[in-house]
Order: C-alpha cells, then sequence, then structure tokens
C-alpha cells in the first residue's frame, strides 16, 4: 500500500499568497511553473529551518560540527584576555561548582539571577570580582612547541598567581603558601579548565582574544 501526504494545509495558502502579488502570480500560470515554484519555495523554507537549529545546536553545545575532523580549525592566538578575580574558602569548593553550574544556565534565565547572586554574595571573599588585563606578549610564548598558538593555560594560571601576591588584597590572604593549584580558571563558557588540561593552550580551551573569563584563588 503507498503512502500518501496531503499538502492541501501547506499549498492551498501558499497559492494564495503567491496569487495576491502581481510579480509572483506570474509565476504559477501553469500547473509546471506551479509546481516548480511552490517546490522550491518549500525546500528553502526545508533547508532554512535544518541550518537554523542545526547552527543554533552547535553554537549552545548541544551536538557538534559533523566535519569537524576532516576540517579542524586551526587556533587563533589568544593576544589579550579581561579577567575577573575573586577569592574562596577551601571548604567551599562545592558551593563554587553550584554557583558556575547555575551561572551556565541562568544566562537568559532572569528568575535564577537573584539566586545566583545569593549565593555569590555568601560565596566570595571580596564583595565584588576585582577586573584585570592581561596582554601576551612573546615572552609569554616563545618558549613553548608551538609559539604560533599562543599562551598556555599553566603560564596564565601563573601570571595570575604572581599578580595576586603582588596585589594590595593579597594581605588579607596572606597566611597561606599559593601553589598552581590554588588557581581556578573558567572559560568564556563558564566552564573551570581542568588541571589536566594546564599545556594546552588557552585558544584550544575556549579562551580566545578578547574574551572576559573568571579567575578564582583558593584560600
Amino acid at each position: 500500500m503507498g503512502i500518501s501526504v496531503n499538502w492541501d494545509p501547506i499549498e492551498k495558502p501558499l497559492t494564495e499568497f503567491l496569487e495576491s502579488y502581481s510579480f509572483t502570480s506570474n509565476l504559477i500560470l501553469t500547473p509546471t511553473s506551479k509546481f516548480i515554484t511552490e517546490s522550491l519555495i518549500v525546500l528553502f523554507f526545508i533547508v532554512l529551518s535544518y541550518e537554523t537549529i542545526y547552527w543554533t545546536g552547535i553554537h549552545l553545545n548541544l551536538w557538534e560540527y559533523h566535519a569537524k575532523d576532516i576540517f579542524t580549525e586551526v587556533p587563533i592566538h589568544c593576544a589579550h584576555v579581561y579577567f575577573r578575580l575573586n577569592v574562596i574558602s577551601a571548604k567551599d569548593l562545592d558551593q563554587l561548582e553550584k554557583y558556575y553550574s547555575l551561572k551556565q544556565h541562568s544566562t537568559f534565565n532572569i528568575l535564577k539571577w537573584n539566586e545566583l547572586n545569593q549565593l555569590g554574595s555568601s560565596l566570595f571573599k571580596l564583595r565584588k570580582f576585582i577586573r584585570y588585563h592581561f596582554e601576551f606578549s612573546p615572552e609569554d610564548f616563545e618558549m613553548n612547541e608551538n609559539p604560533e598558538f599562543g599562551s598556555t593555560v599553566i603560564h596564565l594560571r601563573r601570571k595570575i598567581l604572581q599578580l595576586f601576591e603582588n596585589s594590595k588584597i593579597y594581605k588579607e590572604f596572606h597566611d597561606k603558601e599559593y601553589k598552581d593549584r590554588d588557581v581556578l580558571i573558567f572559560n568564556k563558557y563558564d566552564k573551570e579548565i581542568d588541571h589536566k588540561q594546564d599545556l594546552c593552550y588557552l585558544s584550544k580551551c575556549n579562551i580566545e582574544t578578547g574574551n572576559v573569563i573568571d579567575c578564582i584563588i583558593i584560600y
């Protein structure tokens, strides 16, 4: 038994629309021209819908580009980056994970903003994040195996730690010897960059030129 599709719900309003304009009514004067015109219009909207859903899904990290293993992207050199610095207690790491999980899912959810602010107020040692700017010079990456990719995660951790220890706020938290592992870095998607990625280049960890990222010191 064959399968038939009823196109009337689509064809009728589409035909009425084309007939309502003089410059499109000429395209459906004959059955053949009508079939070709309406088929092309329907095909256009099918392709448009597919592409919109496909690229929106990639942008939202719901799925990956189908040919990413064939057409690999060359990471863009990270020339400079802005970062927001704050401090937390080591006992609050679970709360920090909750904070950034909430932040990732509340970008467009106004109802979650108040909860995020309340959690941040009880979590962070500094009332406000302190914003800094790093501009990378050749000295920051010329020693790397592939200097054209720029600086690495571990190099950024050490620069942040050095800046923190030379800042005015350090006197409030000076009673501890800090290590690289005490510096947490979150990329432009608010996802923590694991210490296993310390030797990776910033551009491969979703930290690109001009991004604003968060850096947290564990006290």
